[in-house]
Parts: structure tokens; C-alpha cells; sequence
């Protein structure tokens, strides 16, 4: 296993964060303001993130995926503790968006303060309904973790 940063063709990445945010437009906003970071098992792309800058003392992931077929296997867990590593060396905090199915996974991760609701961002922000699961997304909820 192997992090690294991708620099250079970001769009190479698209694909997998489709399946965490499925409109590509929202996905390539932010993805030229963002940093990209992948884990490699055998030179193949298992798991990406995007983080970016949300104020001077603060950066947001803004989109973490997991290649079906490794999920469950940690490989998100050891991205964000990776990214914890990086960032915590220039910002204070970090926050998340996340939808409410998700919260439990974000808060075990480290993003036990809560920050703030988006009321229906995903309604607001999407064209088509966004459902996780069963789960029919409409506020996006924001946690974070100081460093």
C-alpha cells in the first residue's frame, strides 16, 4: 500500500469519486481548487480523496471513495488519518460534509464537534435526487476535527 498525491490529471480520479458525489459538475468545481491523494495497491488506485482550503484555519475533504471491492477493508480510515498527518502541520481543523446516514462513520474517524447544517444542499445543489442507500439525502451536515 502506497500514498501518494496526484498531481497534474486530475480528472483521471473522476470516476471513483462519482460513485461518493454523482454530479460531475460539483465533482471538477472542486477538484481544480483541491488536492488529490490516492492509495495504490499494486499500481492500481484503491481509494481517493480530495481536500481543500475552507478558511485560513480550517480545510474540508471535500470527497472520499473507496473502490467497491476493497470497501470495509479500512482503506478509508487509513486515508484520513494520512490526511490528519498532512494537514494538521498547516490548519487547526478539518471538516467534513456529510450526509446524515454518515455521521457515525465521520465521528469514529475523529470528527466529533459539530459544525454546522447546510438545509437542503442536496436538493438545492443537485439535479437529480441523491439517495444513500435507502436514505433520501436533502440537508448536508459538517463536523469537524481539531488538530
Amino acid at each position: 500500500m502506497k500514498f501518494i498525491k496526484i498531481e497534474g490529471n486530475k480528472e483521471q480520479c473522476m470516476d471513483l469519486f462519482l460513485e461518493a458525489d454523482p454530479d460531475r459538475e460539483v465533482i471538477e468545481s472542486y477538484l481544480k481548487k483541491g488536492e488529490v491523494y490516492a492509495i495504490l495497491e499494486n499500481k492500481e488506485i484503491i481509494c481517493e480523496a480530495v481536500v481543500l482550503p475552507y478558511d485560513a484555519n480550517t480545510v474540508e475533504l471535500k470527497n472520499i471513495a473507496t473502490k467497491e471491492e476493497y470497501r470495509g477493508a479500512h482503506y478509508a480510515s487509513q486515508m484520513i488519518e494520512y490526511l490528519f498527518s498532512i494537514y494538521r502541520k498547516k490548519y487547526k481543523k478539518m471538516i467534513v460534509g456529510t450526509s446524515e446516514r454518515m455521521i457515525p462513520f465521520y465521528v469514529l474517524h475523529g470528527f466529533t464537534q459539530y459544525h454546522h447544517t447546510v438545509k437542503n444542499f442536496f436538493v438545492d445543489n443537485y439535479k437529480e435526487e441523491i439517495w444513500d442507500g435507502n436514505f433520501l439525502c436533502m440537508d448536508i451536515h459538517y463536523y469537524e476535527k481539531k488538530f
